[in-house]
């Protein structure tokens, strides 16, 4: 078993959510810590918890961390129904009595996990800052992020773009990374259809999931834009495809580029340097063997 924290900014898009599961799902993975990220993150630290109860997991840690852009010069999105089918108001979901980013610094000194980011940077960014010692400790990172082909996708990389300086920090540390780019993870989303095969599964985490599949959709439409939204589905798989990336590559091939982060007018790139340190891309994926394996998947858990 590959042991993991999960860095995320569960509760806005589902995808975190069904990552979170596909995770829990998959026995090849040891989740040692959950960290949130971006807004709110003390509610996103519970809607983690409250899954991670729904499986029966409540051994593992979630600790919330930072919720604003490293400089504060920017905002996170916020959308207001985090949360929304998952938690309920009054319900009591304690998380760790501790930052997140301690928990993160902590748990990668004493465990090297593989650590997997789902969601800005900003908490690995800040642990790098406090505690250089967790870059050699991090056999390996596995980011969702980066956007290489702009033409094909009509989607932003919110999660590099929303806090440039902590990408920086992060992706100039010397890390071995894999990065999972959205113009490969935009090509793997769940349909209506497969939305009822997953409703026809018993678990009360799954049907969780698909209540804030339908949450979701719609609210991502509305901020899509009818010129860019994808009318056949009920969620993208952006974050479960990057968690599978981490111990199965059967769906995906990856070539190693010479790439370097840079900051050009405030924005985020990563730019051809061919001195730089080689970075694994996720260049292609199989997306219909992809979404069988996550339906598959999902419906081991009780």
């Amino acid at each position: 078993m590959i042991p993991v924290l999960l860095d995320t900014d569960i509760g806005t898009d589902v995808d975190d959510a069904i990552a979170l599961a596909l995770l829990l799902a998959s026995p090849e993975l040891d989740l040692r810590a959950v960290t949130t990220v971006s807004g709110d993150a003390s509610l996103r630290g519970r809607i983690a918890r409250k899954l991670l109860k729904m499986a029966g997991r409540s051994e593992i840690p979630v600790a919330a961390g930072i919720g604003e852009p490293l400089l504060r010069q920017r905002s996170f999105l916020w959308m207001g129904h985090e949360g929304s089918g998952i938690v309920d108001a009054e319900e009591t979901l304690p998380l760790a009595d501790v930052h997140g980013v301690d928990l993160l610094i902590d748990t990668i000194l004493r465990e090297r996990p593989h650590v997997v980011a789902i969601g800005p940077l900003t908490n690995l960014a800040v642990a790098i800052i406090k505690e250089p010692a967790v870059i050699a400790a991090i056999p390996h990172l596995t980011v969702m992020g980066g956007l290489f082909d702009r033409e094909a996708v009509p989607m932003m990389d919110y999660n590099l773009c929303s806090d440039p300086e902590a990408s920086l920090v992060v992706l100039s540390a010397g890390i071995p990374t894999t990065l999972v780019p959205v113009d490969v993870t935009w090509q793997v989303r769940l349909t209506p259809a497969e939305l009822a095969r997953l409703r026809a599964i018993g678990s009360r985490m799954v049907q969780t999931l698909c209540d804030a599949m339908e949450i979701w959709w719609p609210l991502h439409k509305a901020i899509s834009g009818e010129a860019s939204f994808v009318q056949d589905a009920v969620a993208f798989l952006h974050d479960p495809l990057t968690v599978a990336v981490a111990f199965e590559r059967s769906f995906v091939t990856a070539v190693e580029r010479t790439l370097s982060p840079s900051l050009e007018g405030g924005m985020f790139h990563m730019v051809c340097d061919k001195g730089a340190r080689p970075i694994e891309v996720v260049q292609q994926v199989n997306a219909r063997a992809f979404v069988e394996f996550v339906i598959g998947r999902l419906g081991r858990l009780e």
